[in-house]
């Protein structure tokens, strides 16, 4: 099979899978494959996401401090990313830039993270800090 018939098959294939997912039990999922995330974004994103959870919870990240290979082709500054501090929603959005390569609404994919159970603590907190008149 031809490269063009192969990928005219599988995009095929994909659009009949999103018509099988449940939506609201696998909403970030959902969101992953709309905006064609890779592997190693979804990977590297939900290990920044139990980073910041450590930071929000003031537990010590010295146990996560690594050379992570994981982060290196986002260009992220490991000592930045394992502080001691609360993490904020422009550290959030600039990671969440590094990573994906695309602007997306942020509080969609906290949503999509929190409606699939995923770091619920970290998205309620970054949902916490986006509604008006919250710092």
């Amino acid at each position: 099979m031809d490269v063009v018939k192969e990928v005219k098959l599988l995009k095929y294939q994909m659009s009949l899978m999103k018509h099988m997912i449940n939506t609201e039990q696998y909403s970030f999922f959902m969101f992953a494959i709309d905006h064609e995330f890779e592997e190693n974004q979804v990977q590297a994103f939900l290990k920044i996401l139990g980073v910041f959870s450590y930071r929000i919870k003031g537990e010590d990240i010295s146990v996560l401090y690594q050379d992570d290979q994981l982060f290196s082709p986002f260009n992220l500054a490991l000592d930045k990313l394992y502080v001691s501090e609360q993490p904020t929603v422009e550290e959030l959005k600039s990671v969440a830039a590094k990573i994906f390569y695309q602007e997306f609404e942020l509080e969609y994919l906290l949503c999509s993270l929190e409606k699939q159970f995923i770091q619920t603590a970290v998205c309620d907190f970054f949902l916490q800090c986006l509604k008006p008149g919250s710092k």
